[in-house]
């Protein structure tokens, strides 16, 4: 392998450590946003149970006024009625009291209802407050991890900025603009072996005469998707 193909291997290489060291870099702050919506959806569902378990106490208590504002009418009703001296009179407050009661029965079975609706939400409220903790807590373990990797990530990544830097110094000028330009559309991508007298990158079977001058050291594209090929080996 002529010493051009050796420094495009070289290079490839270390453009794929470069990738792999900045996809490890790029992960954690990534992670890190998805996280914190998953915290803040969850913030957000328990904020929701505490308006339920706040509306359904709030109903509760209205039906329990209603129910005491029931009870004293009927009452009062029924002092009414013992009071007359009629019979039509007597049946008149017998209907109201009747009807009352039957309000009274409803409102009863709407307070259990609405009663049982709070201890419902409450459970769920302490689920949801055990997510949220949890989810902070992770949050936090996260991040610490990522901050304490970071340094070491981007030292890494620095120092293998100065690999490729170095290693395209060999790269002459009209080869080394095309070449950038892939770089900034492709990252490791922009160089393709020869693998079985084909790009490795698009599959296009290359002549013979191509092979030959890879093989010399000249530097080439492939005519089908514009990567810089080298050979990596003998072939």
């Amino acid at each position: 392998m002529t010493t051009t193909n050796e420094g495009l291997t070289r290079l490839h290489d270390l453009h794929r450590q470069l990738s792999e060291v900045q996809t490890a870099l790029d992960f954690g702050p990534k992670q890190i946003a998805a996280r914190k919506q998953v915290f803040a959806r969850k913030q957000a569902e328990l904020e929701d149970k505490k308006n339920k378990l706040k509306h359904a106490k709030m109903t509760a208590d209205q039906k329990n006024l209603q129910l005491k504002t029931n009870e004293a009418k009927i009452a009062e009703m029924r002092a009414k009625q013992n009071a007359v001296t009629s019979n039509r009179e007597y049946d008149i407050y017998r209907g109201q009291i009747d009807a009352d009661t039957m309000a009274k029965s409803v409102l009863e079975d709407e307070i259990l209802e609405a009663l049982e609706t709070v201890d419902r939400v409450q459970v769920e409220m302490k689920e949801f407050e055990r997510d949220v903790v949890t989810a902070e807590k992770e949050l936090q373990t996260f991040a610490a991890e990522v901050d304490k990797q970071a340094p070491g990530l981007k030292a890494h990544a620095e120092a293998l900025q100065a690999q490729v830097a170095e290693a395209e110094k060999f790269l002459p000028g009209d080869v080394a603009v095309t070449y950038r330009r892939l770089v900034q559309t492709y990252g490791p991508d922009a160089l393709a072996s020869v693998d079985n007298k084909s790009c490795s990158n698009c599959f296009l079977s290359l002549t013979q005469q191509l092979i030959v001058e890879l093989k010399s050291g000249n530097l080439r594209f492939c005519k089908s998707c514009g990567r810089l090929l080298y050979l990596p080996g003998s072939v």
